[in-house]
Formats: C-alpha cells, sequence, structure tokens
C-alpha cells in the first residue's frame, strides 16, 4: 500500500510539472500554429511573433504580425502589423454573435508595389490567395459570426510605402497621419463603415500624396530649428502702406 501511494504521488507530481511546462509553452504553441495556418490560407510567407488566446476571460493580442509578397514581387515585406487586441463577451460567442468591448488596431507599415505590367502586389496576393483555395476543398461546418458590436476602437496608421516600377522605382513614404483615433458605441457592420470612411480617406489622402512626405530620417512632425546663437537673424522688412 505504501509503495502504491509513493508512485501515485510521483505520478501526480509529474502531471503537475508538465501541466506547467505546457501552460508556459502555451503561446509559443498557438503562436507556431497560427503563423502556419495563415501560411496554409494565404499560400504567402508570414511571420508571428507572439499570439495570445485567453478565450475563457474574452481577450486576444497578436503582436508583430508580417506578411511578405509574393515572389514575383521581390517577396519583400508587404504589410507589417505591430498589434491587434480584442477584448470581446465570450458568452454570446457561443451564441455565434461577436461583440467587442476593445479593438486596438496598430498597422506599423503597408508596402504597396506597381510592376512594369500596372498590377499590384495586391494583385499577386489575390492571385495567390485564390490558387491556395483551388487546391482545397473547404467546408463550412459552423454558421459565420454575426457582428453585433463595439465599444471602443483605437485605431493607428504609421507608415505607407509607395514603389512604381514604371517610373524611377524609388520609394515614397508617407505617413498615414493616423494615431489612437477613437471610434465608439458601433451597434453593425454598416455603422463601422460610415464611421471608418472618413478616417481612411484622411490616411488615403495622405498616402497618394496629398498628406505629408515622411523625411528620409524617418520623422515626421518636427519643428523648426532655431536659428543658431552665432547666426543673424534678418529681420523682416514692414509692407509699405498700399
Amino acid at each position: 500500500m505504501k509503495f502504491l501511494l509513493k508512485w501515485a504521488f510521483r505520478l501526480l507530481l509529474l502531471l503537475l510539472v508538465l501541466l506547467a511546462v505546457l501552460a508556459l509553452s502555451f503561446d509559443a504553441i498557438v503562436t507556431a500554429l497560427a503563423e502556419g495556418g495563415l501560411r496554409k490560407q494565404t499560400g504567402l510567407e508570414v511571420r508571428l511573433e507572439k499570439l495570445e488566446l485567453r478565450p475563457w476571460s474574452g481577450r486576444a493580442r497578436l503582436e508583430r504580425l508580417v506578411v511578405h509578397n509574393p515572389a514575383e514581387f521581390g517577396g519583400g515585406p508587404l504589410v507589417h502589423i505591430a498589434e491587434v487586441a480584442v477584448e470581446y463577451d465570450p458568452a454570446l460567442v457561443k451564441e455565434r454573435k461577436l461583440h467587442f468591448n476593445l479593438l486596438r488596431f496598430h498597422l506599423a507599415e503597408l508596402h504597396i508595389i506597381v510592376n512594369q505590367d500596372g498590377q499590384s502586389n495586391l494583385d499577386g496576393v489575390r492571385r495567390a490567395t485564390e490558387a491556395v483555395r483551388r487546391g482545397q476543398r473547404v467546408e463550412q461546418t459552423n454558421s459565420p459570426m454575426e457582428f453585433v458590436g463595439l465599444d471602443m476602437l483605437n485605431l493607428t496608421l504609421g507608415k505607407g510605402t509607395w514603389t512604381d516600377l514604371r517610373q524611377s522605382g524609388k520609394p515614397r513614404e508617407f505617413d498615414f497621419g493616423i494615431r489612437n483615433e477613437i471610434v465608439r458605441d458601433v451597434k453593425d457592420a454598416r455603422e463601422l463603415i460610415v464611421k471608418l470612411t472618413p478616417i481612411l480617406v484622411r490616411a488615403g489622402l495622405s498616402f497618394f500624396g496629398v498628406g505629408t512626405p515622411v523625411p528620409e530620417d524617418g520623422a515626421t512632425n518636427r519643428p523648426p530649428s532655431a536659428p543658431k546663437a552665432n547666426e543673424a537673424t534678418v529681420p523682416r522688412r514692414p509692407s509699405s502702406p498700399p
């Protein structure tokens, strides 16, 4: 009896150690599975640094997701998402409904490339994704989730880069100019589009050259430098009266 109790205690201790190791490596396992799943679904090179899933508390967080261009466009980074963090109602998920208490989205960089034929890398992504889907048989087993609301969206859009190989081929960088933009009390998908449209229009104007280009050193919104102490300041000549 003593022998059985001794081995039962050892097995229980081993089980606790295995559970602790699994808990500590849970995020790494989920991250690797998600990275592989995205690569398989898109047919593109994908790098994901970290994914945290906490379905029991209705939280999830993604850090540093980089999706690369198709090989025909050089294979460099297409989009870099610095962070996506969500808080949602787990009880509604069981009813196939999705209500976000908080959604934080930070796009670090988007790089659009236009090749000599006038096609963009987004066209290449679409073709690659469609080719993958044609080679797979996708069976829809569950009804899609219904979006039923968003309490607060915190949106940041960082840098955009435009490369047109039909012209100089030199990348042009622009600041989207969207920093911690807040959108509140969204009831459905239609209202989300309505509230996001003016923000995305502002970002698009910046990207296509209406806004301020990003300087070569990457700095934005720098104040003008003050004159040095040994520099003479030339006074303005007063305008002559009419």
